[in-house]
């Protein structure tokens, strides 16, 4: 009765346990660890009724059963684990893991609070989740009285050879456990591996194929000093992708996370493999993505490290902390044409890194990265032009965004000279098509015509393009583009010199009859730049727009800026009324409201006879050097003296006449030289 009893029982928490672990992960550790519990205490009893000679109702090796069938969980002590941090585990670990994998025993192995140590590397292949009890009460190192679930991987076996566990199949799993190099004086195994290291912690390993979703969750990695703690890795035309990596904290490694993908094999995308985003066989886009977690403690060379020559790149990290008080080479380090990394709410500390060695390197052939939250200490290394999404703010460091201007300065399309088919501003590539310009209601911004284009049938593509190379060697990165109308599909796409030198293009019109944005952001060829609208059907246009930089494109709108303008359309200064001195001030010295325009219409309140020595003396009155501003009079007697502050063309005075004016300028100070005068 008592083994009856005990077996029943058994099932009951077994099936509790399933329940909760198929339901969900999240918020169940302590549900789990209590059931877990009381599952340890009916296997003791167990064990104390198979000493009196009683039956075992729970055969090792065998799932265990319930009224709807096998549960879906295997008991890593029916296989013999013993986690005492003294026995060699690991056969007994893989033989469960093997069993969870053959689907007899059901996918997930549940590992009961203990030190498990293994000669062997533990492979986790697709489906299987290897689930622990969490890896105790200590944040920062492992102990061994601590009450969670710890993998031990033995340097007597590893001597700086293989990894701890490798993950190699969709779906493969980590959950609520440790796994950390052998690093104490500790049992037999540590004789003859004193001088030897394990190769890496967990490695996601993807060799001519491709894996998928897998997961680490609540998992400590730690001690792993002769290599990387955690490892996405793929080779000869493979790539790793889907997978999420939750609260997984590294501690004490040589590098924390490591992304690597190769280029050589044979296949449709090349040969290359990938970590994310590329192409393997069919189109394929993947996030592998990272919450949370750490990455602490001594000893690194790298915190983050992405490498190519594979296609290694758009990996997410999110809300990690990465506060080494060193790195040898760099916290985070990104390097490869295909290689980037979004870090985003990241925090970055080093407080033992000198001022002169970077937190951040970014190698010039990457670009495309983001990165933002906190950067403490040092600074960044990287081409912020082509990664202008890097956005820290500190008092080492600052982001980079490119001015909006407009280099497409006739972005209205005005001035169009219709008999001699010319556009200022504008190349019109070929004579197989005719322009003409829409009426105002075409409109869709303020001051910007639509033009229609009607392409004829022959000559091939037709070229609009600006009149002159548009070249800012202080930028690497594009985004161009125009808004287009048509009912031809295929009608227009904007296209671009590369910075490989080949010729890019933009996806084209729909053919939707209705206003679509074309265009195109990429690193552009700085030797040759070449920008242009690749148009092959009838096509209306509006509001071309091109800025330099990583960013969306901002049509409808053209800025000036303090390097300077070219406009084609109708530019608008402030008028103001100039007033004589009052009665009390010095009748030759007069003030113009300086905030309120250039142009003065002087009003002399019915005495025109009046005089002007001095415009603005006052320093806090003073117009900005290179001021220009126009006087003018409505009335004829008023004199302009020519004098030192007032220096006039063959030093004449200037005497108004009806509707006369004047022009100055100014260089800053109290005094102003002529322009010109209508009198």
């Amino acid at each position: 009765m008592a083994s009856t009893s005990v077996a029943s029982a058994a099932v009951i928490v077994a099936a509790g346990l399933a329940a909760l672990l198929t339901a969900g992960h999240r918020d169940q550790g302590e549900q789990i660890r209590e059931l877990t519990r009381q599952l340890s205490d009916l296997q003791a009893e167990r064990a104390d009724d198979a000493r009196a000679g009683a039956p075992l109702p729970l055969p090792r090796g065998r799932a265990l059963q319930a009224s709807g069938g096998a549960l879906p969980f295997t008991l890593a002590s029916d296989y013999g684990v013993v986690g005492d941090s003294m026995a060699d585990d690991g056969p007994a670990l893989q033989a469960a893991i093997d069993a969870a994998s053959a689907g007899d025993s059901g996918g997930i192995v549940l590992l009961p609070p203990g030190v498990f140590l293994t000669l062997q590397p533990l492979v986790v292949p697709g489906g299987v989740t290897l689930q622990g009890m969490g890896y105790g009460s200590s944040p920062l190192a492992i102990q061994f009285d601590a009450g969670g679930t710890t993998i031990a991987a033995s340097l007597g076996v590893y001597c700086g050879t293989d990894y701890a566990v490798k993950m190699v199949g969709h779906d493969a799993s980590l959950r609520d456990l440790a796994v950390y190099d052998w690093p104490y004086e500790h049992g037999p195994h540590d004789s003859g591996c004193e001088a030897t290291q394990a190769a890496g912690g967990v490695v996601v390993r993807a060799d001519g194929k491709l894996v998928e979703s897998v997961n680490l969750s609540n998992v400590f990695i730690y001690y792993f000093l002769g290599g990387a703690a955690l490892s996405l890795i793929a080779t000869n035309n493979a790539g790793i992708g889907y997978s999420n990596f939750q609260n997984v904290r590294l501690r004490h490694a040589k590098t924390g996370v490591k992304l690597y993908a190769d280029d050589i094999g044979t296949g449709s995308n090349g040969g290359k493999s990938f970590v994310n985003l590329t192409m393997f066989t069919i189109s394929l886009h993947s996030t592998n993505s990272f919450l949370g977690g750490s990455i602490s403690g001594g000893g690194f060379d790298y915190g983050i490290h992405a490498t190519g020559p594979g296609d290694c790149n758009d990996n997410k990290f999110y809300g990690m902390s990465i506060g080494m008080s060193d790195s040898e080479v760099a916290h985070v380090y990104v390097t490869g044409s295909t290689t980037n990394v979004r870090l985003n709410d990241i925090r970055l500390e080093a407080d033992s890194k000198s001022l002169d060695r970077p937190i951040v390197i970014v190698d010039d052939s990457s670009y495309g990265n983001v990165m933002n939250g906190i950067l403490g200490h040092t600074h960044i290394q990287a081409n912020l032009n082509r990664n202008p999404g890097i956005d820290f703010l500190s008092q080492k460091s600052v982001g980079l965004d490119p001015a909006p201007a407009n280099m497409f300065w006739n972005d209205g399309f005005n001035g169009y000279d219709e008999a001699n088919r010319k556009m200022p501003g504008w190349t019109l590539g070929g004579t197989n098509a005719i322009i003409t310009i829409l009426d105002d209601a075409e409109y869709l911004y303020p001051g910007h015509h639509a033009i229609h284009v009607d392409k004829l049938s022959y000559g091939g593509p037709f070229k609009l393009m600006a009149d002159e190379t548009l070249l800012v060697p202080g930028h690497d990165f594009v985004t161009f583009g125009v808004f287009a109308r048509s009912s031809v599909a295929g009608s227009i796409s904007a296209a671009m010199r590369y910075t490989s030198g080949s010729i890019t293009s933009s996806g084209s019109h729909s053919g939707s009859g209705q206003w679509e944005f074309i265009g195109m952001t990429g690193l552009y060829d700085k030797t040759a730049p070449y920008f242009y609208f690749s148009i092959t059907g009838d096509v209306d246009l509006t509001a071309p727009t091109l800025t330099f930089g990583q960013a969306p494109a901002r049509p409808g709108a053209s800025f000036l800026s303090s390097s300077g303008a070219r406009m084609s359309g109708t530019f608008t200064q402030g008028m103001a009324v100039g007033l004589p001195p009052a009665p009390e001030a010095n009748q030759y010295y007069w003030v113009l409201p300086k905030t309120e325009g250039n142009v003065f219409v002087i009003d002399v309140h019915g005495n025109p006879i009046r005089t002007i020595i001095r415009l603005n003396h006052s320093g806090a009155d003073r117009f900005p050097r290179g001021t220009v501003i126009t006087l003018m009079f409505e009335e004829a007697g008023t004199r302009v003296k020519h004098s030192a502050y007032i220096k006039l063309k063959n030093n004449q005075d200037f005497v108004s006449v009806p509707n006369s004016s004047i022009t100055l300028v100014t260089k800053g100070s109290a005094s102003w030289y002529e322009v010109s005068r209508n009198a």
